[in-house]
């Protein structure tokens, strides 16, 4: 969580960072809070494609209207999917990622 607070004061006002630590999760600095949000390790059969996915989910998340926190949730899950999918394009759908939030 230190490094997305650290690179805050480095950036213009207003801006967002995050810090993804893989199976871990991530830290997002909003609004001058930093969050923790879990992610949901996963046993992988390819991470490649991985870091693609968690970025799409987030900005379609925020692009939806979901809080920055919100969106690292889903974008966290969408990138555990991913992860035991083999190939670069196997990101896996909105419903996909609902239904295994929904078993979590």
């Amino acid at each position: 969580m230190g490094q997305a607070r650290a690179l805050s004061p480095l950036l213009r006002a207003g801006a967002i960072t995050i810090v993804r630590d893989g199976a871990e999760g991530c830290a997002v600095c909003a609004d001058g809070h930093t969050t923790y949000v879990a992610g949901f390790p996963q046993t992988p059969v390819d991470t490649n494609g991985a870091g693609d996915t968690h970025t799409g989910a987030l900005l379609a998340g925020i692009a939806d209207g979901a809080t920055w926190v919100d969106a690292c949730r889903r974008a966290n899950a969408a990138a555990a999917i991913k992860v035991t999918r083999r190939g670069p394009t196997t990101a896996p759908t909105a419903v996909e990622v609902e239904e295994f939030l929904r078993g979590k």
